[in-house]
Formats: C-alpha cells, sequence, structure tokens
C-alpha cells in the first residue's frame, strides 16, 4: 500500500467533481438534485493532459455531490491514475465503485473515505450492501475508513451503527456538525455530555484503526475528521498566518474554476486549461477546511487551539 509518507505527489487538490447526490441530508451544505451543466464536458485524456503539463504528480481528493454519478466515473480515475494518485470521499451507495475497484490500482489511492449519512442510508438500501462493497474494497487492497456526523440524533445509535463497520476492520469516525444545523450554530452547541461522548467515540475509531489497512497513525489522511475531537470549542481562524495553499494545494469547483482554498483567490480553470500557481507562502486570506489550514500553515493541533475561533464556519464541502 502506497502511503503518503512517501510524499510521491508534489501538489493536492480538493476536487469538488459534481454536484448531483443521490442523498438529501439535512446537513448538506454542497449537494444539488440536478447536475451542473458543465460536469463531464472533457474527456479523461484531455483531463490527465492538463494536470501532466503542470510538470507535477497531483494527488487529487475526490468529492461531490456524489462523485460516483460523475460520467464513466471508474473510467476517469483509471486515466488520472497512470500518473496521480487519489483519495476519494463518497457514501458508496452505487456499484459504480465495484468498476472503479476493478480498474484503478489500490497503490494509486491513498484511502477510500465512507460517508455513512445513516438517515438516508437506512432508509434506502441499509448497511449489509454498503458492507459488502467496503469488503470488495478490502479484498482488493484499498484502504478505508468512514465517517458519520453527529447530528444530536444520533449519538445514542451511535455505537451499534459503529459496530457494523468494526466486524469488518473498518474504523467509523465521529464527525461533527459545522455550520448552522436546525437554526443552532455548531460545534458550539453541542452539550458537555455531547462532547465528551463524541471524544470517545473518536478514541474507539482511533483504536480500530490501528488494525486496520488504514492506519490514522501511520498514515494520517489529507481529510481527517479524527481531527474534530480537538476543536469541539469551535473551528481555529487562521486569518494572516503564512500558508501555502496556492503554492501545493488548490481547490477545483464542478465549473473547473481553479481556487487557492476557498472563494477569494482564482488561480486557474481547468475547462479553460488555465492555472497560475504561486510560488512561495502567502498570509491566510480566506476560510478554507481545517484539516487542510492545519497542513499548509504547518501549525499544529495544540498551537491551533490557541488562535481565535469562527462560528460558524463558512458552509465549505469537506
Amino acid at each position: 500500500m502506497t502511503t503518503r509518507s512517501a510524499q510521491k505527489y508534489q501538489i493536492e487538490a480538493d476536487w469538488v467533481l459534481n454536484e448531483f447526490c443521490n442523498y438529501s441530508c439535512d446537513y448538506c451544505f454542497f449537494h444539488s438534485k440536478k447536475e451542473h451543466e458543465l460536469v463531464g464536458r472533457i474527456s479523461p485524456d484531455e483531463y490527465l493532459n492538463f494536470f501532466n503539463k503542470t510538470g507535477k504528480t497531483w494527488l487529487f481528493h475526490i468529492t461531490g455531490g456524489e462523485p460516483l454519478f460523475y460520467p464513466n466515473f471508474a473510467e476517469l480515475c483509471r486515466t488520472l491514475s497512470t500518473s496521480h494518485y487519489f483519495a476519494l470521499n463518497s457514501n458508496l451507495s452505487i456499484d459504480e465503485i465495484l468498476r472503479f475497484a476493478n480498474l484503478v490500482e489500490c497503490d494509486r489511492v491513498e484511502y477510500v473515505h465512507c460517508g455513512v449519512h445513516p438517515q438516508e442510508r437506512e432508509r434506502r438500501e441499509g448497511y449489509q450492501q454498503l458492507l459488502a462493497r467496503i469488503q470488495v474494497l478490502l479484498d482488493k487492497g484499498f484502504a478505508v475508513f468512514a465517517s458519520c456526523v453527529m447530528t444530536p440524533a444520533i449519538f445514542e445509535r451511535f455505537v451499534r451503527i459503529q459496530n457494523l463497520f468494526a466486524s469488518v476492520g473498518v474504523p467509523l469516525i465521529p464527525k461533527s456538525l459545522r455550520g448552522t444545523y436546525q437554526g443552532r450554530p455548531y460545534p458550539e452547541s453541542y452539550t458537555p455530555e455531547e462532547c465528551e461522548q463524541l471524544k470517545a467515540f473518536a478514541k474507539i475509531a482511533e483504536e480500530i484503526g490501528r488494525n486496520s489497512p488504514w492506519n490514522p497513525f501511520r498514515d494520517p489522511p489529507t481529510i481527517n475528521p479524527l481531527m474534530d475531537q480537538y476543536f469541539l470549542d469551535g473551528f481555529p481562524d487562521f486569518t494572516g498566518v503564512p500558508c501555502s495553499t496556492g503554492m501545493n494545494f488548490v481547490r477545483i469547483k464542478p465549473d473547473g474554476s481553479i481556487y487557492r482554498c476557498g472563494r477569494n483567490s482564482l488561480i486557474g480553470n481547468l475547462l479553460k486549461r488555465r492555472l497560475e500557481l504561486y510560488e512561495s507562502s502567502r498570509p491566510c486570506d480566506d476560510t478554507c477546511c481545517p484539516y487542510i489550514c492545519l497542513r499548509y500553515t504547518r501549525i499544529d493541533i495544540i498551537q491551533a487551539q490557541k488562535l481565535p475561533k469562527r462560528f460558524p464556519l463558512p458552509a465549505e464541502r469537506t
């Protein structure tokens, strides 16, 4: 299994591949029942040519929407994997993930992050089909972990669901709410009891992870919900802190726009074959995912906890 510590890539992209999602989670702030009109406009080979011309090896953190609904998703990944690496965030709700498992070599994939979303999954196909798909991924050599957004209603059910994933050796990580949910700002609206429960669930996930193909201590994921347990009193405000996003990290939107991180600094467009990367770090002037901010400011968790807090975190898909 190729690990991120090997540093085989020089630049990372958080790639919001599409907007359509078959789920309707009430806490989600980036999904649509209608696909973006520009999705699928260029071929896998054209994508590959664009990224190859940068002269860099990329790690794509692919998310959506639900990325498995992107046209010929598995073929796109197979083509890009000839030169680059992946991480995937998906609800694994359709069999396109099996095509992905058969077409893409596991050593080109850092991890598969399964978003569980119990309310939608339980009213649809349930868990057995999901666990079967995860088992296929594991048998093929992919590293897999799962996460579950912790709405107040999920706390009493979480242990049962976490045990289902533990039965196939996959850690289920509790992920804190962000922004406004049912009229209340989160994570600050969690009760002290809920905060303690979330931390306890995270510790269990860590222990399961130690013995799984994906080990959070050996190979911390680029998008790491295990960090949420340290920021239940609010997410850090990195404004003004030197950050290397725009140089070795970018965010790509479904319309092809390429940003330094959030929405303030547009530096290119994939569909227009344009990208102007920074040559050095610059002060943070935007809001991004705290997982990304921690890596590219090179601030550790202890230092980050001393920064001013920001409530609620602006709506950005992670």
